[in-house]
């Protein structure tokens, strides 16, 4: 059993949403009424005249709060003059109750003369941009990649292949909605939140604010779920201005309607794909990428410059050009989803594929097969290709989808997907160990979101190491002054990555106690509640092994740190923007049969089977946990998940009556195969598997639709109007 199973049964665990402080005010926002406009006039005082109002603060209050880099800041906490979303905060107020806060926000008078609102990809783009388009104020990144003879390899082609996919905003839906309190404690910046990054947040907030990173202190509350939402700063700049401005501690918590509205999430998409065949083979690929990124600061090409190589996909590539532009929008920024915009890029990619191969008169299986990845392959942007799995996944699937077409009924069909991730080993971090005279301790910075990977994954690392039974290793959260440093949890890299530091310091202790007893390894054993030294038939209670300075320390001490060594890619192959390397490599291959409605385009998912490299299995019943998940998180997006976004730039559907998630009788029976012995850069050989369950799971529902109707839809989510119109029923 999970060592938090008990205590989160019991309600004994705090949450954001659990935060309290003697003296605590409560906070809320105020909010934009337009989406796009300009302040003409933001008064304050109706809402300091409120019963139980102890502060209000908003952009001219920052001169007289804050120091002067905060009004020098990219993008300073309020804004100054132009709006950029609907609800974007402009002011804030704290009161003694919650419901005194909302009331004085509501207070607040604010004029505003309103602007034009480019709310979707067709107010800047009405037609496929062309060379010039890079300059146009919309784009914040431009991503412009080319290998290869392109221009020969499709004039000479056999065939070329020509597709359109869009894509819609798909929304974390944490069970718990963000939360946060802000307080000062003897001069220091004090910040308690459900957060996936506590660095990472101390970083966000210094940069807003202008505080320097000493003067902050961040402390992750336990996580009620995060799939990337909670990976960077959010609410806490406004509870510790609010904080600075009365105080008094400050607690800032959304209701679930404002997580919508209000959320870093993905946002649509369009994609377009060609790709030139000779002699069977793909020899040419064409990939054009319109991201939509909200109301993103310009330069952000990351989630251009990493998403878009998911549209070449687990290939091989002769020639290619891809292009991505981040066009911002009047929406909420973007936020990172699990696999950041792989599932829809795979979407496109995998239902591209499949209609090629169809196209040919090729198994859709042997036509992935042809192409994979294979380990020492190079990949677009000429990195070395580590131990992959795919080709193993791909006849494991072949064998099953054989089974499974036996007697397929009429209306049903099968899909395959193949999918890739780079797992985050990359981003850095530290652990450090207690070895006592009772156990194990692990002091770590990262809080626990619900996945098991820091609970059970780190001490299971350090149980493999040691030799220790689970019940005597516990793991410690500390805040950012009294905890090593890690990236966060995020990426899939938590076992990979901090695992590793985990697995440092375990090999040290094990080292320092072998040489200590004079041999070359020892193991862990404990024993009457005694941790237990043992070196062959030889037997020390660890006590007995310890100098008296670790005896009045209470035990052995031991850092282990974890920064991968930076991945390149061929710069010469960019020639614009940034393209980001691929640190690991886990394959995915899934397999879906469906059965379509012909007659209303509903889809019913009737059985489903993931076949998974995951390196090494470190604890199989977390990693089949994660990977069934996946699937069913993955459900929602190919199936019924959709921010619906009204061309004013308002949220039609903020709230789970209107964005359906998918239900427990949604879910089919789920195969799961581990695919082992393609070793990652984790632990024991260890790949992260938070996010390649996911990534191809609308694709093999897609896919499965075609096969079943042998018409193709290219929007997700396949909802049953959308399929309906594909099947010429509306």
């Amino acid at each position: 059993m999970r060592s938090d199973a008990e205590p989160k049964a019991r309600g004994a665990v705090e949450y954001g949403a659990d935060l309290e402080a003697p003296g605590m005010l409560w906070a809320a926002l105020v909010r934009s009424p337009v989406a796009h406009g300009r302040i003409v006039h933001l008064d304050l005082a109706p809402a300091r005249k409120m019963p139980g109002v102890v502060a209000a603060v908003g952009p001219d209050d920052l001169r007289t709060l804050l120091p002067k880099a905060a009004l020098e800041a990219e993008r300073p906490v309020f804004p100054l003059q132009e709006i950029r979303y609907l609800g974007e905060p402009v002011a804030a107020v704290a009161a003694q109750t919650l419901a005194q806060a909302r009331r004085a926000a509501a207070a607040v008078k604010l004029d505003v003369e309103t602007l034009r609102v480019d709310a979707r990809i067709e107010d800047i783009f009405p037609e496929w941009p062309s060379a010039a388009s890079a300059h146009d104020p919309h784009v914040v990144g431009h991503v412009h990649a080319r290998y290869g003879d392109v221009d020969g390899k499709f004039r000479t082609a056999d065939l070329v292949h020509s597709e359109t996919y869009r894509t819609s905003g798909v929304h974390q839906v944490a069970i718990e909605a963000h939360a946060c309190l802000a307080e000062i404690r003897d001069g220091t910046f004090c910040i308690r939140s459900s957060t996936q990054t506590p660095f990472g947040m101390r970083e966000d907030v210094a940069s807003v604010l202008g505080i320097p990173e000493s003067k902050l202190l961040v402390e992750g509350s336990w996580v009620g779920g995060g799939f990337g939402g909670k990976g960077s700063a959010f609410l806490e700049p406004y509870a510790l201005l609010l904080a600075i401005a009365s105080g008094r501690p400050v607690k800032l918590a959304l209701s679930y309607a404002e997580e919508f509205e209000l959320g870093r999430t993905t946002l649509p998409a369009i994609i377009r794909l060609d790709t030139a065949v000779s002699r069977g083979r793909m020899v040419g690929r064409r990939v054009r990428l319109l991201l939509d990124t909200g109301a993103s600061l310009p330069g952000r090409d990351f989630a251009v410059g990493y998403s878009i190589g998911f549209l070449l996909g687990p290939y091989r590539t002769e020639a290619y050009e891809i292009e991505g532009y981040a066009l911002q929008t009047n929406k909420p920024p973007f936020g990172p989803h699990r696999a950041p915009f792989a599932p829809q890029s795979v979407f496109a990619l995998e239902s591209h594929i499949d209609g090629l191969a169809r196209r040919l008169g090729t198994d859709p299986i042997e036509f992935r097969r042809l192409h994979a990845w294979r380990e020492n392959d190079r990949t677009a942007y000429d990195q070395p290709v580590g131990p992959f799995g795919l080709e193993a996944g791909l006849e494991a699937a072949a064998r099953t989808a054989a089974v499974w077409r036996t007697g397929l009924p009429a209306g049903h069909g099968i899909g395959v997907a193949c999918g890739f991730w780079s797992t985050g080993v990359g981003a850095g971090g530290e652990a450090r160990l207690f070895l006592q005279p009772d156990g194990l301790v692990i002091l770590e910075g990262e809080r626990e979101i619900g996945n098991g990977s820091v609970v059970q994954g780190l001490a299971i690392v350090a149980q493999r190491v040691l030799g220790l039974p689970a019940s005597a290793i516990r793991v410690q959260y500390g805040d950012t002054a009294t905890a090593p440093f890690d990236s966060g949890v995020y990426g899939s890299r938590t076992l990979a990555a901090l695992g590793q530091a985990v697995e440092k310091a375990a090999r040290n202790l094990e080292k320092s106690l072998a040489s200590r007893v004079g041999v070359p390894e020892v193991r862990l054993e404990l024993k009457n509640g005694q941790v237990v030294v043992v070196a062959g038939r030889r037997r020390q209670k660890l006590v007995d092994l310890l100098t008296p300075a670790e005896r009045a320390a209470g035990g052995l001490e031991s850092h282990g740190k974890h920064y991968g060594a930076e991945k390149k890619v061929d710069a010469s192959r960019v020639l614009e923007g940034t393209v980001y390397p691929y640190n690991d490599f886990a394959a995915s291959v899934h397999l879906a049969e469906v059965e379509v409605d012909r007659e209303t385009g509903h889809i019913g998912v009737v059985r489903y089977a993931a076949f998974q490299d995951v390196g090494t299995a470190v604890d199989r019943t977390s990693v089949v946990s994660q990977v069934e998940g996946g699937i069913v998180m993955g459900l929602g997006t190919a199936l019924s998940e959709e921010m619906m976004w009204t061309p004013e730039g308002r949220l039609a559907n903020p709230g789970l009556l209107d964005y359906r998630l998918p239900r427990i009788r949604d879910a089919p029976p789920i195969h799961v195969d581990l695919i082992e012995g393609f070793a990652g850069a984790g632990p024991f050989g260890a790949k992260g598997i938070g996010e390649p369950p996911i990534i191809p799971v609308p694709a093999a529902i897609a896919n499965a639709v075609a096969d079943a109707t042998g018409t193709r839809v290219f929007e997700l989510p396949l909802t049953p109007e959308r399929v309906a119109r594909a099947l010429k029923l509306l």
